[in-house]
């Protein structure tokens, strides 16, 4: 056994932090690579969304009646037209209409329409049944995120099935 070679420092830990600090300087200078996110959100689908609250599942329903048997048929033969939705909070009484376009410019080819202009009656209608007497608006970027299961669950449906959505 030799002495020696126990009783010197060890050049481990120096070793090590040389090694450490040469795999920091490289991750932080590293040029992007692929895989990275890029944070621009693409526009595919909008979404208007009109929501207010009202005071009773009574009211939701004849904002039902006005809004889905009115402005569904003035919508549902426009280019991009996706859909209208109805979301009610039955503990809260929050009521809101989702209507959804393919691509920004049929959203955009909507919001100057003269279909846009028979449905604003409409909403100026429902005021009525909202407790503030407003309806609130606003745009989103819609997106569909599924797993492959929910994909092939929702593509056995029917097209014109209305409760698949």
């Amino acid at each position: 056994r030799n002495s020696a070679r126990y009783d010197r420092p060890s050049l481990w830990p120096a070793r090590t932090m040389q090694r450490f600090l040469a795999g920091a300087r490289r991750l932080a200078f590293a040029r992007p690579t692929i895989g990275v996110r890029n944070f621009a959100i693409q526009v595919k689908h909008v979404a208007r969304w009109t929501s207010c609250k009202v005071a009773s599942e009574e009211d939701a329903e004849k904002m039902d009646d006005l809004i889905i048997q009115n402005a569904m048929p003035k919508l549902k033969n426009m280019e991009g037209f996706g859909g209208l939705r109805r979301l009610f909070c039955k503990e809260k009484l929050d009521y809101k209409i989702i209507i959804s376009f393919e691509g920004l410019e049929n959203f955009k080819a909507y919001m100057g329409s003269s279909q846009r202009e028979e449905i604003l009656p409409i909403l100026d209608e429902a005021k009525k049944y909202s407790t503030t007497g407003e309806l609130d608006f606003q745009n989103f970027v819609l997106d569909r995120f599924t797993s492959e299961r929910g994909t092939e669950a929702t593509s056995a449906l029917k097209e014109d099935d209305h409760t698949a959505y």
